[in-house]
């Protein structure tokens, strides 16, 4: 039987989910935007694949991919897991809501256009991601829920 001051484990794991996807996302958006033609784990063997996304003048280099990898993937989950941390449930369910609709659309896209195994699983995560909170969110606001924390 679960402590009652304990957090859920599901809790737990968006909270792992965002922090891993957070990060991973900073750390390569970083990588595409400091070397946008050649970077260090040849993500440049991308670019004549990506000729075939619309809006192509953004995939000329990996530059703009990089830079919306860093802010709509990493800043969105980060701020989530820093609200999990600071045990704002409330508020870090929301952003992760919101990160897991960003990561399914990004995969959404990325899967339409470049096939590949890590945009189906990634994809796979946001829609885990987003069933999670949305489970989380529909406790929170059931009558004598708590105001930050999730209480089941």
């Amino acid at each position: 039987m679960q402590n009652p001051k304990s957090r859920p484990r599901m809790v737990k794991v968006i909270y792992v989910f965002c922090a891993v996807n957070g990060l991973s996302a900073v750390f390569f958006g970083g990588l595409m935007m400091l070397f946008p033609v050649n970077t260090p784990l040849g993500l440049g063997a991308l670019l004549p694949a990506m000729t075939n996304f619309p809006f192509q003048m953004f995939f000329e280099t990996l530059f703009w991919s990089g830079l919306a990898l860093a802010l709509c993937n990493g800043v969105c989950n980060l701020i989530a897991a820093g609200f999990f941390v600071g045990k704002r449930d409330l508020p870090a369910l929301k952003f992760a809501l919101a990160a897991g609709f960003l990561l399914i659309l990004w995969d959404t896209y990325e899967f339409i256009f470049l096939p590949n195994f890590l945009a189906a699983v990634y994809g796979l995560l946001g829609v885990a991601q987003v069933v999670m909170c949305i489970i989380l969110l529909r406790w929170q606001t059931q009558p004598g829920a708590g105001k930050n924390t999730i209480q089941l």
